[in-house]
């Protein structure tokens, strides 16, 4: 066993190793953040339940960015703002629509993007404090949820307390005249 160990040396080249690490984490960490983003808001009408600040944002598919914020609307509590961190090169049109989506039964539940023209202009801010909205539409989860409440409403309204009572008169006659 050695028992004059250069403890300066051993001391020297970790500091250095440790500093070009860091260094390089730094480096990483800059150009990932080099991407260029363009922001976008998005204000939904409908719930959007299971959406959180990280969700993707897909444009037909392909992952263009993340939401960036959720919050309510301040003036109509029902609607809610989503914030959208998009790549620059995401072709956001005049005419492209958002909506929520959902990976499968179980997934979890996204931003989807579709349409956009191809001679439709593109949709930037007119200014700097200005962020482009994102039209929508309802999503199939909700189209889905409306006509359920539209049927239930209406087998309620078949079903009522009126009706059951001329039904059971109708049974009741049937059976004496037989």
């Amino acid at each position: 066993m050695e028992t004059k160990a250069n403890y300066v040396l051993i001391g020297s080249f970790t500091i250095l190793v440790t500093v070009l690490l860091l260094g390089f984490a730094l480096w990483a960490a800059k150009y990932s953040s080099d991407k260029t983003w363009q922001r976008y808001q998005v204000i939904f009408n409908e719930p959007v339940t299971g959406l959180t600040e990280g969700s993707s944002v897909q444009y037909n598919g392909i992952s263009v960015g993340t939401v960036e914020r959720l919050k309510l609307d301040v003036q109509d509590p029902r609607r809610v703002q989503a914030l959208l961190k998009l790549e620059a090169d995401a072709p956001v049109k005049l005419d492209t629509r958002a909506k929520m989506s959902q990976a499968g039964l179980t997934g979890s539940p996204f931003i989807q993007l579709t349409g956009g023209s191809p001679n439709a202009p593109l949709l930037r801010q007119q200014d700097r404090n200005d962020i482009p909205v994102i039209q929508t539409e309802p999503s199939a989860l909700q189209n889905i949820a409306d006509t359920a409440n539209r049927l239930v409403a209406r087998l309620d309204q078949m079903l009522s307390e009126e009706n059951i009572r001329r039904i059971s008169d109708t049974l009741e006659n049937l059976r004496a005249t037989t």
